[in-house]
């Protein structure tokens, strides 16, 4: 090796740094030791290196995809003689790349001879690019290194875009690399180009007023990838570009809504957090938090991670749901009115007493004690006079009526609370307020187990089996509703039958479209048999096949054994009803109640 000594340090971060030593490093005849750059993914080692060492002082070739050594000598060949004839055919078999920075991939094997190899040029740097992409084994590709270094006394630079790799080359790689840099973004230059490239002059003004804000997110993350950093800021670009200038001058909501956006962007760019992450976040760090107390080996989830990581930002924040979120940040969906609905329930651009007392109480977080106070009023005074009745909303007036004990500002038990809840359902079912259940609401969870409104209900441990009960007790509630209202749902059965036969079928079947609200629903026993079948004979000739399609698709998937069980007497009977007046016929009509009935819907009543 050269006795000319390297700086001492051996890490290099800042440019400056790596400027001068790179300076230092140019001016050396004969090194001998190459330079291996490294650092994160997407940290721009390309970039700084191609900033200061300038286009004519260096032979740039890319390793990616490189898969025999011929193919890499015969590429620094070809960028060492651009004139020869012969490189003019390497140049050629890869597609003009001589031109350019080279990508040996496609180079032929067979241009590797000994004038390839020997016939060198040792007035610039060789840059080798993409280290970790190359598939030649690692041993080979360090020979190449130290050829060019020790034979033919070159200077060397190689880049390395994970700085793992430097721990495959183990005690080997201090033979060809005299010099480690560890390259750090260069953040803010970066964070300048980016912003530079936003279209929308107002939305970049914006971005680069920020810029400090989402560099401390960023420092935060310890992504280190200036590609995930340049995403998110694009990311946060198209969400400004959709809001109102009342968001967009509420600097205290703009900063406070921006960091959480861009540290989440930054945590699902870098693949640590995912559409479930996102979803209940902060009712998972509360809960995680509570639970951690009692036992400190209690799993962490990965929104708590990330929680540790952002100190300055409330990762649990609702100023932008989960719902929205989710659709911003996991599948691209900016949706304007969504993206307004979200911020505008936010106490920055709207005034507690227009949202909704159980929304306003569970920001109490956000609100004065006397604010939070009278939302607390208004829910007990809202419980008291029944007035919430749909079931999400009342969900949270349950869940917050428990909080509400919890804290001691009712006087009221769990035990009582989870009563009076009670109470207050068939209160509403007296009144015929509950709704009937329809087809698509018959798997009560899909629309309101969790949370509604974009959140979560306020369920702790300490009360969480006494709400679950009053949830139980409402869907018990609901089936009985029902049950009430089958008379109403029959009137509206047997009309169809005259009127409209293809409707009669949609409504009580599922098919692939229309509205099927009565197909898991044990209707058809509250019209009498007799009454059926009358009013089928009766209707106009058209909706006969209908009608008997529609029971076929009804009974086609096993429900008379299931869901529908209660029905299999019935519709025996309409069968037997069906024969009878056949039998009964003569001519046209006997032939047409012969085909009315077909034997599919026999067989599924057969087999039940």
């Amino acid at each position: 090796m050269n006795n000319e000594s390297p700086p001492k340090t051996d890490s290099l971060c800042s440019q400056s740094h790596l400027k001068d030593y790179l300076e230092y490093y140019k001016q050396l005849t004969n090194p001998g030791y190459a330079v291996l750059v490294t650092g994160d993914w997407g940290s721009g080692k390309t970039h700084q290196i191609t900033q200061i060492l300038k286009e004519k002082e260096i032979y740039y070739i890319s390793l990616f995809g490189s898969q025999t050594t011929e193919e890499i000598y015969s590429t620094v060949y070809a960028k060492m003689h651009p004139g020869l004839a012969l490189t003019k055919n390497v140049a050629k078999s890869t597609d003009g790349a001589g031109a350019g920075p080279v990508n040996v991939g496609g180079l032929v094997a067979g241009l590797a001879n000994a004038i390839i190899r020997d016939h060198v040029k040792n007035d610039k740097i060789i840059v080798f690019d993409d280290l970790e992409r190359s598939k030649i084994d690692t041993n080979d590709l360090l020979g190449i290194f130290n050829k060019y270094v020790e034979h033919h006394k070159c200077r060397v630079i190689v880049l390395a875009h994970d700085k793992k790799i430097a721990e495959t080359f183990k005690g080997s790689k201090e033979k060809v690399f005299g010099q480690t840099i560890v390259i750090t973004p260069q953040t803010s230059q970066a964070f300048d180009s980016f912003a530079g490239d936003i279209k929308n002059t107002a939305t970049a003004k914006i971005i680069k007023n920020l810029k400090q804000v989402i560099l401390d997110i960023f420092n935060e993350s310890a992504t280190y990838s200036l590609r995930i950093l340049k995403h998110s800021v694009e990311d946060l670009s198209r969400l400004l570009d959709i809001l109102t200038s009342q968001h967009k001058s509420n600097d205290e909501a703009l900063v406070e809504f921006s960091s959480l956006f861009v540290a989440l962007s930054l945590e699902v760019r870098a693949g640590r957090l995912d559409e479930n992450n996102l979803r209940n976040r902060s009712d998972t760090i509360f809960r995680y938090q509570m639970a951690a107390n009692r036992d400190p080996k209690t799993a962490r989830p990965a929104i708590y991670d990330a929680v540790e990581r952002y100190k300055s930002i409330d990762l649990g924040n609702r100023i932008l749901n989960d719902n929205v979120l989710i659709l911003l940040l996991v599948k691209g969906i900016y949706s304007t009115p969504l993206v307004h609905e979200s911020l505008n329930e936010s106490l920055y651009f709207t005034k507690a007493a227009d949202l909704p007392a159980w929304m306003v109480f569970m920001k109490f977080d956000e609100l004065s004690e006397s604010d939070s106070r009278t939302a607390a009023e208004k829910l007990i005074s809202q419980f008291e006079a029944r007035t919430t009745t749909t079931p999400g909303e009342m969900f949270h007036l349950f869940a917050l009526r428990f909080l509400l004990s919890d804290m001691t500002l009712i006087p009221q038990s769990f035990e009582q609370v989870e009563e009076d809840c009670k109470k207050y359902i068939e209160d509403l079912l007296d009144q015929k307020k509950i709704q009937p259940l329809r087809a698509h609401l018959q798997v009560w969870g899909e629309e309101f187990s969790d949370g509604f409104g974009g959140f979560t209900y306020w369920v702790e441990e300490s009360y969480k089996p006494h709400f679950s009960r009053v949830t139980g007790h409402f869907r018990e509630a609901e089936s009985r509703a029902t049950v009430q209202s089958y008379p109403e749902f029959a009137k509206t059965l047997i009309a169809l039958m005259s009127s409209d036969g293809a409707k009669f079928a949609e409504k009580i079947s599922h098919t692939n479209g229309g509205n099927n609200e009565f197909a898991n629903i044990e209707i058809m026993p509250s019209i009498k048999p007799i009454d059926f079948v009358q009013e089928w004979m009766g209707s106009p000739a058209q909706n006969w096949r209908h009608i008997s399609r529609g029971l076929e698709q009804r009974y086609s998937s096993g429900q008379l054994s299931s869901s529908l069980k209660s029905e299999r007497a019935w519709i025996s009977e309409v069968i037997q009803l069906i024969d009878r007046e056949k039998n009964k016929a003569t001519q046209i009509r006997k032939k047409r109640l012969s085909r009315v009935l077909s034997s599919n819907l026999r067989a599924l009543v057969l087999r039940s």
